[in-house]
């Protein structure tokens, strides 16, 4: 299986960050010439986006573990997307999905707050960069 391969077996499973994908072809022994010709490639052919990883992140993170606009920035960039770029996904993201969030936040906060009481709930979320004031 060439390297353009494997990383378009992957690809079809969920979205990947360019540094992300480059890290998993070299785990599996492709060679740095061929991971760069198979990354630029599927980033002609639009089937490589940090852009739509950043998006699909974001929206799983939400979905899955809320966490603030800060904490979001800082897990893209460690997945390897540009600072840039993380925080303008994460801006955008987030006042294009305003009322959504901030809904989100409410009903996770009460669930955070029932589990482990006010004092360490506030704590709890104070860590993941989710507003706590009402």
């Amino acid at each position: 299986m060439t390297c353009y391969d494997r990383a378009l077996k992957l690809l079809a499973l969920r979205e990947h960050s360019r540094k992300e994908l480059e890290n998993k072809l070299r785990q599996k022994g492709c060679s740095a010439d061929d991971i760069l010709m198979a990354l630029d490639r599927l980033e002609e052919e639009n089937f490589l986006s940090d852009r739509r990883f950043c998006e699909s992140y974001i929206r799983s993170r939400l979905r899955k573990s809320p966490e603030g606009q800060q904490i979001l920035i800082l897990r893209l960039k460690e997945k390897g997307v540009s600072s840039a770029l993380a925080s303008a996904c994460v801006s955008q993201y987030f006042a294009e999905h305003e009322e959504e969030i901030d809904s989100l936040f409410k009903r996770y906060k009460e669930r955070v707050i029932e589990k482990k009481g006010e004092e360490k709930a506030m704590a709890f979320l104070y860590r993941k960069g989710i507003r706590t004031e009402d």
